[in-house]
């Protein structure tokens, strides 16, 4: 195809089903899905694309990945390009004709898109990836099915699962699983009384829910943990600038829990995340060290100190 009748079928698209909302993916020369200029999503691109060719050492081409409520497909469509085979599930079927016609444009045959709600997923229907991207979707579903969710990527992940997602901040409410607590705050997807259609037409929101439970991040770090992910990194470079402050990529690794330490076998779980630093490392970051620090006699610190140091180890 050339550049005028990507154009005009792109168009075709756009007056179909409405213009692109976030994946911003270059056709052909001058024609692109939203504009020539950056328009948001391209900074969390690059920091995806590099976590995953680093857990990969480099060698994308080959892998297997899961992409999760893949919306306009921009993640799918790039490391589809890097060689990886790719399995995308996307919940709206505009979202997806979107996908489908920009990775026929660019010859991308990699891609399985499948229509599909990912509270589905499952081991025995989909297989396992070296590589499962959950981005921009854990916040949209509520407590009762998130949690069989993560437990279910920890069965599907052979080596590493991306989350990009919202946290609480601030929890105000408590869900059990598992026999476990955890923290987070209850988010609004859709008004009581909406209909089906209006659901549906809702691109960035859930499917059916009308609300949602986004965890705190260390109850979702502990989440992660009891789903057999044995350690948890936060991304920081690539950098997002504009990234919020209740907004996180987590790098979540599976692997076997080491043993046979020179050291005495600590007594904590090792997915025993407290929600809340013990109270010495807080005090280290409150204004108040600084006072104590000229107000308090060097007796009375060396006593504190070993007081919080003892606290500490307890927790």
């Amino acid at each position: 195809m050339d550049a005028d009748a990507i154009r005009r079928e792109r168009d075709e698209l756009v007056a179909r089903y409405g213009p692109w909302t976030a994946h911003n993916v270059r056709l052909a020369d001058g024609v692109w899905t939203i504009s020539e200029l950056p328009s948001g999503d391209e900074v969390k691109l690059r920091r995806v694309t590099q976590v995953v060719s680093d857990v990969l050492g480099g060698e994308i081409s080959g892998a297997r990945i899961l992409d999760l409520a893949c919306l306009e497909g921009m993640y799918s469509l790039e490391l589809a390009r890097r060689g990886a085979s790719v399995v995308a599930i996307e919940g709206r079927e505009a979202n997806l004709e979107k996908a489908r016609f920009a990775a026929r444009v660019l010859g991308l045959d990699g891609i399985d898109f499948e229509q599909g709600d990912v509270r589905g997923l499952s081991r025995e229907r989909h297989g396992e990836f070296d590589v499962v991207l959950c981005l921009g979707i854990l916040y949209h579903l509520d407590a009762p099915d998130m949690f069989p969710f993560v437990d279910r990527l920890g069965e599907v992940s052979r080596r590493a699962l991306v989350v990009d997602t919202a946290v609480a901040t601030r929890p105000t409410e408590t869900q059990e699983h598992g026999g476990d607590a955890y923290r987070g705050v209850r988010l609004v997807e859709h008004a009581e009384n909406s209909s089906a259609e209006e659901r549906r037409q809702a691109l960035w929101s859930s499917l059916d829910n009308v609300s949602a439970f986004a965890p705190t991040r260390p109850s979702l770090e502990r989440l992660l943990a009891r789903s057999g992910f044995t350690s948890i990194y936060e991304c920081h470079v690539p950098a997002e600038p504009r990234k919020e402050v209740g907004r996180v990529t987590l790098l979540a690794l599976k692997g076997a829990p080491v043993g046979g330490l020179v050291s005495p076998q600590p007594p904590d779980a090792v997915d025993d995340v407290p929600e809340r630093p013990p109270l010495g490392r807080r005090l280290e970051a409150s204004p108040i060290r600084l006072v104590a620090r000229h107000a308090l006699p060097p007796s009375v610190r060396a006593r504190l100190r070993r007081a919080l140091g003892a606290e500490t180890r307890r927790h």
